[in-house]
């Protein structure tokens, strides 16, 4: 911390030695020592050559026991200040680092769900609103595939994050990531030519990424690249293109790297496939529920596209989420329950995130139509059961107040009794046991889709205890809310 030393001393004089310590100190990184000077000699060049090495102590023999001690403390002091300036920068630093990370999250999050930050309401563009500091995006998609029912085992996704996020680090990118429901989509900040410089990088990541899901059995990874952009506001396309990537898969095969520059299909639009006319045939067979109708239209469809050797598989994603948002209008429009329609929406959706390869997706969503079919018929058999529809529609208003069985009883007509053993004949719970899963059932879908605390989606779906509607949740799904909420953000 304090060299004291004399000028004039043989082999190597005091003005020599505080040269060499202080180059030492530059080449290495540590911080210099604070330097007193002590010599019988009242030279001035001696004291200048002093002062252009940035020493400030300079002490004449004899020396003074005092003046030693003031200059001793004075130097200890302004280390203790400096040591506290300098804690104090490392916190404001962490702090501003801290809300640089929590902006680009909020940036990433945003344009993950089609909206994106106005830099006009603050007057700044984006880069000045984010602070990345180089030129170049990218960005990857880690996709998560297995093979066992159910959601993706908890934790592995923050496992593949940590790894992710270690090696952006030693890359010495600035990052953003983000969880997604089946995988981690990342966004890399580098300076221009350090992807060239380092073209193994992302196929070292895939295989430290791999040794992770190896550990879990049933599960595969495969990485989709986007293109480099040179701006912020081209993310959102580095993000689609890695998207399109890792949905190529099932042409080109899992566990693996795909780039989205390599890929050479050629894009056919739904409309080149999937005309008016044809839509006005098929909505005829939907209205009607001529599941063989329906799917030999389907099967038309695809035999068309599949003609084409080169198409692209997005193709494929967008002919499938076409005719599904057919299937959705028409039988939403002949009166088929929110519920049926959505939970075929979800389906088509797990079909398409689940599926490894083209002609199993296509079939999927082909059996995923005819169980929507089935599903929609049964139902309409059972349209003799209008009391218990209509408790069902009751609690779906009122679920959040703490409805009781006498009260939905009186809104339908029916004694307690009787619609308890009612509800569960035909409903196959009973009322409290389904009043908890329409609890748990709104609170997934607020903590999909909006950021909301535990504390206000449990008051909005009737439990004013949050720790009591944990217990529940965890009961009735099988997962805490919080690990839920992680899974699918």
């Amino acid at each position: 911390d304090i060299v004291i030393t004399d000028i004039r001393m043989p082999g190597l004089d005091g003005l020599a030695m505080i040269r060499q310590v202080l180059a030492d100190a530059e080449k290495s990184g540590a911080p210099a020592p604070e330097f007193v000077i002590i010599s019988g000699y009242k030279n001035f060049e001696y004291a200048h050559q002093a002062l252009t090495l940035g020493v400030r102590h300079y002490l004449l023999k004899p020396i003074d026991q005092q003046e030693l001690s003031d200059t001793l403390d004075r130097i200890a002091a302004g280390k203790r200040k400096t040591e506290a300036e300098e804690a104090d920068a490392k916190a404001q630093e962490q702090q501003h680092e801290a809300q640089r990370r929590n902006a680009r999250q909020h940036f990433l999050n945003s344009i993950l769900k089609d909206s994106r930050i106005r830099p006009e309401e603050t007057g700044l563009t984006e880069e000045e609103i984010l602070e990345f500091r180089n030129s170049s995006y990218l960005a990857f998609f880690v996709k998560v595939d297995w093979t066992e029912e159910g959601a993706i085992a908890p934790g592995l996704l923050e496992i593949l994050k940590a790894v992710v996020e270690r090696e952006e680090t030693e890359w010495g990118c600035e990052f953003v990531s983000s969880p997604v429901q089946s995988g981690l989509i990342s966004v890399i900040n580098y300076p221009d030519g350090a992807k060239e410089a380092h073209p193994e990088d992302m196929v070292q990541l895939f295989t430290k990424c791999r040794k992770e899901t190896d550990k879990f059995a049933g599960y595969t990874v495969t990485f989709g690249v986007g293109a480099e952009k040179d701006s912020i506001a081209r993310a959102r396309e580095s993000i689609d293109e890695a998207v399109c990537a890792v949905k190529c898969r099932v042409r080109k095969g899992i566990d693996r790297v795909i780039f989205f520059e390599d890929l050479r299909y050629r894009e056919i639009p739904p409309e080149e496939l999937f005309t008016q006319d044809e839509k006005a045939g098929n909505r005829r067979a939907i209205g009607a529920l001529d599941y063989d109708a329906v799917r030999s239209d389907f099967d038309e469809l695809t035999n068309r596209l599949m003609e084409d050797v080169r198409h692209s598989p997005i193709s494929a994603y967008a002919l499938i989420e076409a005719f599904a948002a057919l299937i959705v209008e028409v039988l939403g429009e002949n009166g088929v329950d929110q519920s049926l329609l959505d939970e075929f929406s979800v389906q088509t959706e797990l079909v398409m995130d689940r599926s490894t390869q083209e002609a199993r997706m296509l079939q999927s969503f082909r059996e995923a139509i005819g169980t929507c079919f089935r599903k929609v018929i049964a139902q309409r058999r059972q349209s003799g059961q209008a009391p218990i529809r209509e408790a069902k529609a009751w609690l779906a208003q009122h679920f959040a107040g703490n409805p009781s069985l006498e009260e939905a009883a009186e809104a339908v007509g029916m004694s307690p009794a009787y619609l308890s053993t009612l509800f569960k004949k035909e409903v196959g719970i009973g009322f409290s046991d389904y009043l908890i899963q329409l609890r748990c059932e709104e609170a997934k879908r607020l903590m999909r889709e909006t950021d909301e605390p535990m504390t206000v989606i449990s008051e909005r779906v009737g439990y004013q205890d949050a720790k009591y509607f944990s217990r529940i949740f965890r009961k009735t799904v099988g997962i805490n809310p919080s690990e839920y909420r992680k899974l699918y953000r």
